[in-house]
């Protein structure tokens, strides 16, 4: 569903291995960048993708350390093109935008990445677990992020978030599963109307009117404003 270029390059260590002129086989950086430069560039993708070396670069064939030169490994050419990519944006598209700040801002790899190896939102993490073990495989993917990311600001853990996620299956038609992410989100966000909105509209997608009038009744009692809300009530309960 989402086709993402990954930025992947390596966290370099010190002793990085050059041949005696310098690096080979640059496509992206100036061929007279320093090994210095060059080591840092790299580590600066490490940190943004959380990714270690062998991501990019392939092993020497004696085994030790890395063949740097080789583009064996397809994700040193993805790199290259999201390299090339993000310096169009900052230099070229991003340069027409009106009253630019100055100094500029820029995108980064870790703009996007975050220090995720995938650029991926939350909400299409669980989407797509979702797509292979269903609502409770989505549930699970989420724990595991909030388990593992929650301080990091790789994802985001808002209510919206997860609500997009069971929007986006209601979308493609899995009510059921959707129904059980609102769910989910209801009881992190016990004041929130939205949830059983969402509830109420998958409920009455599956033809279930006596449910859908009750997640609608919960939606009211924690947002009497809800317009929308009233019209749908009205109309189940003339049926």
């Amino acid at each position: 569903m989402f086709k993402t270029l990954v930025l992947a390059l390596c966290l370099a260590a010190p002793s990085f291995a050059f041949a005696q002129d310098g690096p080979q086989n640059l496509q992206y950086f100036p061929t007279d960048i320093t090994r210095q430069e060059l080591t840092a560039e790299m580590r600066h993708f490490s940190f943004a993708l959380g990714v270690r070396c062998q991501h990019c670069h392939e092993r020497a064939a004696d085994g030790r350390g890395f063949d740097f030169t080789s583009d064996a490994n397809p994700n040193k050419e993805k790199a290259r093109v999201m390299l090339f990519m993000t310096d169009q944006i900052n230099r070229t598209l991003a340069a027409d935008l009106p009253e630019r700040s100055d100094p500029p801002v820029v995108i980064t790899c870790k703009t996007c990445h975050r220090g995720s190896e995938k650029p991926r939102l939350l909400w299409q993490e669980m989407l797509l677990a979702a797509h292979e073990g269903g609502a409770d495989a989505a549930i699970d993917r989420f724990d595991f992020l909030r388990e593992n990311y929650d301080n990091s600001g790789t994802y985001d853990f808002r209510e919206q978030e997860v609500n997009v996620a069971a929007e986006e299956l209601a979308a493609e038609g899995m009510h059921d599963e959707a129904i059980v992410i609102f769910q989910m989100n209801a009881g992190r966000f016990p004041l929130s109307d939205a949830p059983w909105v969402g509830i109420g509209e998958s409920y009455e997608a599956l033809g279930d009117a006596s449910a859908a009038i009750e997640a609608y009744e919960k939606a009211l009692e924690l947002n009497a404003n809800r317009r929308d809300v009233i019209g749908r009530l009205e109309e189940l309960r003339g049926q």
